[in-house]
Parts: C-alpha cells; sequence; structure tokens
C-alpha cells in the first residue's frame, strides 16, 4: 500500500455505493481514477473543486489491518482509494487544517 497527495482538480464523480471520483493532477495532463469507500465520511466535492486529494495504490494480495476489528486481512482486488481532500478555498478561508 503506498499514500499520495496531490493537488487536483475534480473533473468528474459518480455516486452510488461506492462513489467514483476522477481527479486532473494539476500542472499535467494525467488523471486519478479513485473510489471512495461506502463508509468514507467527507464533505460533498463538486466538479470544478480544486485542492488536494490524499489517495492509496494497494494491490490485490497485499495485507492490511483493520483497527476496528483489530485482524489482518487481504486485499481482493487491486484499486486507487480515497483517503481525504483539501479544498484551496478551505486555505484561504482558515490558517489551519485538521486532517
Amino acid at each position: 500500500m503506498t499514500e499520495f497527495v496531490r493537488e487536483v482538480e475534480l473533473v468528474a464523480h459518480r455516486d452510488d455505493t461506492y462513489t467514483i471520483y476522477v481527479f486532473k493532477i494539476v500542472n499535467t495532463n494525467e488523471y486519478i481514477f479513485c473510489t471512495r469507500l461506502p463508509n468514507w465520511q467527507v464533505p460533498s466535492i463538486d466538479v470544478g473543486d480544486t485542492g488536494f486529494l490524499q489517495y492509496q495504490i494497494v494491490t490485490a494480495g497485499e495485507e492490511y489491518y483493520d483497527p476496528d476489528t483489530k485482524s489482518r486481512g487481504v486485499y481482493g482486488y487491486s484499486n486507487i482509494y480515497f483517503m481525504n481532500f483539501v479544498r484551496k478555498t478551505d486555505l484561504v478561508k482558515s490558517k489551519e487544517i485538521t486532517l
């Protein structure tokens, strides 16, 4: 599992049980297609919002620890998971951000 933070702009999303986001990395022609899990609570993100995306890349077969159940498991699928998003406007309104 590898975690990253990138400056991005949201260009598309599909809301369902699993929310799918497509972010364009600022100043490049690269995109990040990531999944937000159903129990992940974050403020809504609208197309056109810019800010900082925290995400993790997992590979099927990698082991993980679940602190809720205090057990270990193995990822069944490779994926890119949404972790957090901080809008650039949040930076302007407040001098502190709590993650």
